[in-house]
């Protein structure tokens, strides 16, 4: 009898060891992603795109290939093979051809395909990088933005190092061509015209109804601050000569002209820019100048989709809480309505085709993996298309759920919390505390396993933990006044909203308050690090990116007006304030031991950071490990060095908090 109870338990172990094996990093970095998805113009087919990561001897990156279908979601076709990127794909306006951008000869260039399938062919060749580009209304013309290449001086410059420079001189910008698809010249290639010499950078752009046309939005350089104060002009793809339509001390963005090319709408932030302030939607009308403010979505932060066929309504997707929405605005001024109301599900990638009678998009939910879905423009009705990870769909995902709980002021702060898997209520449990970027980002309901990003949250459920990622005030999702509630009070009332959310959860019974972790990375590394300056509570921390001094930060960064909008002065002009709101000056308080992690390439928050955090901890004889990530920007985006990250992040909590 003892023998068959304890082959009995064995078995039980077993299963339990392999189900907490699922969502591990190496296990998730085989899952694939659907990027994006475009319907024809009849509305028939779809193409999307489907990127995984490759990992072999050497090599370590994410590449996407073109996918097809029909409409109902039958007969998939992989359109685009082989071991390089392809992406980005657009319809001819006719439904016979898929134009993308690929870097199968090391630079990216534009492509096009039969819907019939074959062999794609190279339409340019460039020394640079196409970047976005659109058909004309008459399939005759493909427009597209590309950043201005390295001179043959350049070249020879580099080659003798002889390749000095002098900061912010002699820029490289993103200008607009147009690619002439029957017109060739003398050698038998396609025609290629410039289409914009000023010396600004171009950040979107339009097609006007006749093709004769192309508005477009540009800053003054390609530079990520510079991109807050765009002006709107529009050139003639024939003459080649532009003039500027509207611009102003504000931010002018992302035109797009109405179905009857009579009319433009763009995205619209008042002077002085505020990094964190509202966005409006407004329409200008190309015979009299007019421009109407559009009615304002519920969180002022609407990122324009399309017009609607009829012209009668500007769409555009916006953050709703934990979720996103797609609304209709009136072009008049009068109307607002949230056309995806009653999806419960999270929205990303929208778009809609040509014609404007269909939308496709990608949903998915905090346990459900994202697929690609379609839906008649008149009336929200998802139907699913694709089915990718299919051999992952039976597996199961820990729940996660929406709680509230008090912040600061008596003010509601929402967050998402992840339950271990298996969880048996009455169980009191790990916590781990996540904290989200920005400071103006947001948890939203995506799919917790994934493969890619430097938290697992899956893993960590499967390892016997559970997650809060709040939403403090700053965040995004709740409206200008919440998304603001920060100003110059970084580590104040948004450090008590998340300290309340676990204080929350350890007095319910369900947080083991001698178990508890913090992590997070940029924003969430600037607030772990302001945490455990201010709090022994937590009993390790793993730390990304994290800002740390905010004078250095800002004279660092690549965003420079970005402090300075939350903080309303410049470090010189207030150095006591910016000084009390750095977490280097608590260094001498933080006992929790920290694993910090920092990308050596970071420009938005510079490695520097991390290493004088570190340094100070070294020295006080803190338990300290500063993980490294070569080649890497603002966050992880090789595979390898993705799936380090997500592990160093298991060891480290496994060894300091038990689950």
């Amino acid at each position: 009898m003892r023998i068959v109870l304890l082959v009995v338990l064995l078995h039980l172990c077993l299963i339990d060891v392999n189900a907490q094996n699922n969502w591990a990093p190496d296990q998730s970095l085989k899952l694939k992603n659907i990027t994006s998805s475009v319907v024809s113009p009849s509305g028939s087919k779809v193409v999307y795109t489907v990127r995984e990561a490759i990992m072999t001897d050497d090599r370590s990156e994410y590449i996407n290939h073109i996918w097809m279908c029909n409409a109902d979601g039958s007969n998939h076709v992989q359109l685009t093979k082989g071991d390089k990127n392809s992406s980005n794909p657009a319809w001819s306006p006719d439904g016979k051809l898929i134009s993308f951008t690929s870097s199968r000869d090391g630079k990216s260039n534009l492509y096009i395909i039969s819907v019939d399938g074959g062999e794609a062919e190279k339409i340019t060749d460039v020394k640079s990088g196409v970047g976005t580009h659109k058909w004309s209304n008459n399939g005759k013309m493909i427009a597209f933005s590309m950043l201005d290449a390295a001179t043959d001086k350049d070249e020879k410059n580099k080659k003798a190092k002889n390749d000095w420079y002098y900061m912010d001189e002699e820029v490289k910008q993103n200008r607009l061509y147009v690619m002439f698809l029957a017109q060739n010249d003398s050698s038998g290639k396609r025609i290629q015209k410039l289409l914009t010499k000023e010396n600004y950078n171009i950040n979107s752009f339009s097609w006007s109804k006749d093709d004769k046309q192309i508005v477009y939005s540009h800053g003054k350089t390609p530079k990520a601050n510079e991109g807050l104060n765009q002006d709107i002009s529009v050139v003639d793809v024939e003459k080649g000569l532009a003039k500027t339509l509207i611009t102003s001390l504000g931010n002018e963005a992302s035109p797009v002209y109405s179905p009857d090319g009579q009319k433009i709408a763009f995205e619209y932030s008042p002077a002085p820019v505020d990094w964190s302030g509202a966005k409006y939607i407004a329409v200008f009308n190309t015979k009299d100048g007019k421009i109407t403010q559009l009615k304002s979505t519920p969180n002022e932060g609407a990122e324009i989709i399309d017009w609607s066929a009829d012209g009668k309504n500007v769409i555009v997707l916006d953050g709703n809480k934990t979720l996103n929405s797609i609304y209709f605005l009136g072009a008049d001024g009068k109307g607002i309505e949230e056309w995806s109301k009653a999806e419960k599900r999270f929205i990303t990638t929208p778009s809609l085709n040509s014609t404007g009678t269909h939308f496709s998009f990608i949903l998915q939910s905090p346990s459900s993996l994202p697929q690609a879905y379609i839906s008649d423009s008149r009336n929200y009705t998802a139907a699913k298309l694709t089915n990718v990870n299919a051999s992952f769909l039976d597996k199961p995902i820990p729940k996660t759920e929406v709680i509230k709980w008090t912040g600061a002021d008596g003010v509601e702060i929402e967050g998402l919390l992840t339950y271990p898997i298996n969880y048996k209520a009455g169980q009191k449990v790990p916590l781990l505390l996540n904290i989200h970027g920005g400071p103006a980002g947001v948890f939203s309901q995506n799919c917790i396993a994934a493969n890619s990003g430097t938290y697992p949250i899956a893993a960590f459920a499967e390892m016997g933990y559970a997650v809060l990622r709040p939403n403090p005030r700053g965040s995004t999702g709740y409206g200008t006044a919440f998304r603001t509630g920060n100003r110059a009070d970084w580590g104040g009332k948004d450090f008590i909203d998340l300290m309340n959310g676990v204080d929350y959860l350890i007095n319910s019974g369900f947080a083991d308050e001698n178990r508890t972790g913090i992590m997070g990375w940029s924003y969430g590394g600037f607030m772990s690090s302001w945490t455990v300056g201010h709090t022994n509570r937590f009993k390790a921390a793993s730390i990304g990116a994290p800002v740390v001094d905010l004078p250095f930060q800002n004279l660092t960064d690549d965003i420079e007006g970005f402090i300075p909008s939350y903080f309303q002065s410049q470090p010189w002009e207030n150095w006591s304030l910016f000084d009390k709101h750095s977490p280097l000056r608590y260094v001498q308080n933080v006992n929790t031991p920290v694993m910090l992690q920092h990308c050596e390439g970071d420009q938005r928050v510079p490695i520097s950071n991390g290493t004088m955090f570190y340094n100070a901890l070294r020295r006080r004889g803190v338990a300290v490990k500063f993980l490294v990530l070569p080649r890497q920007a603002h966050g992880p985006t090789e595979p390898r060095i993705n799936l380090k990250v997500m592990q160093s992040n298991l060891e480290w909590f496994s060894n300091y908090i038990k689950p």
